[in-house]
């Protein structure tokens, strides 16, 4: 059986650093283009090794598969918080910052706060939870709960 909860809570936890992914993929695919630019082209003239290619060659293969490789991880994280900011937009306001304060930016006080903030005790801190997760589980999976 699938724990839709386990699921959701670690997308949404997950959700700040595929948001750093989403800098820091497309800054390091263009400091790869750069450098590819720097590996002098293969001499045609040459005759590779036995069984292999010139270091030039296989630096620019490496290069060209890493760009890739990170050009794929680059749409899936986009695609995936795309999911997640679509899901987080069924939400109402007490449901959407009770699940950011419980997965996405948790702190060390967090349900203090959250019933300071809301005027809530901690058991409907919890049922507000469990509601906004469904919504959400909902919104990004279909229905998962039956």
């Amino acid at each position: 059986m699938v724990n839709w909860k386990q699921h959701a809570a670690q997308d949404l936890e997950d959700y700040p650093l595929i948001q750093e992914s989403l800098q820091n993929l497309p800054e390091e695919i263009q400091i790869l283009e750069q450098a590819a630019y720097s590996i002098h082209s293969v001499r045609l003239d040459k005759i590779p090794v036995q069984g292999g290619t010139s270091r030039r060659e296989s630096d620019l293969i490496d290069n060209i598969d890493r760009r890739g490789r990170l050009q794929g991880n680059l749409e899936l994280a986009k695609r995936k918080a795309e999911r997640i900011e679509r899901g987080l937009s069924v939400l109402n306001n007490q449901e959407r910052l009770v699940l950011e304060r419980f997965f996405i930016h948790r702190t060390r006080d967090y349900m203090d706060r959250l019933c300071e903030e809301l005027g809530c005790e901690t058991a409907q801190i919890y049922r507000i939870k469990d509601a906004g997760l469904k919504k959400f589980t909902l919104a990004m999976y279909g229905d998962l709960l039956s």
